[in-house]
């Protein structure tokens, strides 16, 4: 993704060039400037969107971690339609291949009835690319759009450079007849994730997760929701869920790396 910055940074000519410092060959330049010239443009006379190009070309080699984060502290229409181009182009290795081929679990999945109210993003496993930020909430509710789905609100709060904001994104949960519960914001435009619900519970969601690059999906890892912390689960809810991780992935709940919810805004 950074060669991609490079070049729509120097299309835009509007940040200095010993940003450019780092550099991966994994875009075709003169396939970018055919795609995304128009879109980088515009992102060049938004400041937002200026941001969010410095902020993401600063991520070094991490190419999945970092750039989420910068999308999500990062917000515009121009920043929409530029990641838009960037996903739909295929000028650009995005680096999702780093990760395995995502491989369904044997259990059933389960249907998004009864998901409603709030949820904090409370343990992961699966690498040091997850998304894995303290006061991660997602707020459910039922679709007014398409029956059957659920809005959800989507907030963490992120500093950087010294600046923090609660960061919003919203979007859809929609579940596919293949039982995969398709998830579309509307911020970071061309990302799209597709959520497998092995279990839940009144109190959380256990889903296997996976980055939906088209023609594959790559393995995100496994993700725990819940209306508490880990620590503050009903035993018997969490001898359920090691039950399960064990069965299908084989790793315990200890295994989980937990992501906080004390001392979060409600």
């Amino acid at each position: 993704m950074n060669r991609l910055l490079n070049i729509l940074i120097a299309l835009c000519s509007l940040i200095p060039t010993q940003l450019l410092a780092h550099s991966n060959h994994n875009a075709n330049p003169i396939c970018l400037a055919k795609a995304c010239g128009g879109a980088s443009l515009k992102c060049g006379l938004d400041g937002e969107c200026r941001r969010w190009l410095q902020c993401v070309l600063e991520c070094g080699d991490d190419q999945i971690k970092c750039p989420s984060r910068c999308g999500f502290f990062y917000q515009s229409q121009a920043i929409n339609q530029t990641s838009s181009c960037i996903f739909a182009s295929h000028c650009v290795d995005l680096g999702f291949s780093a990760l395995a081929l995502y491989e369904h679990a044997a259990r059933p999945v389960e249907k998004l009835e009864g998901i409603q109210g709030s949820y904090w993003f409370v343990a992961s496993h699966g690498g040091s690319h997850i998304f894995d930020y303290d006061c991660q909430r997602f707020d459910f509710a039922p679709s007014d759009i398409e029956q059957g789905s659920l809005a959800v609100t989507y907030s963490v709060p992120l500093t950087l450079k010294g600046t923090q904001r609660i960061t919003r994104a919203h979007g859809v949960f929609k579940q596919l007849e293949s039982g995969a519960v398709e998830v579309i914001y509307d911020n970071f435009s061309g990302y799209h994730e597709k959520w497998y619900v092995l279990d839940k519970t009144e109190d959380t969601i256990l889903a296997q997760v996976c980055i939906d690059a088209g023609k594959f999906c790559y393995d995100y890892g496994t993700v725990l929701l819940a209306r508490d912390q880990l620590a503050n689960l009903d035993p018997d809810v969490l001898s359920r869920i090691n039950g399960i991780t064990q069965a299908q992935f084989g790793f315990a709940v200890g295994d989980f790396h937990q992501s906080g919810k004390q001392g979060c805004a409600n």
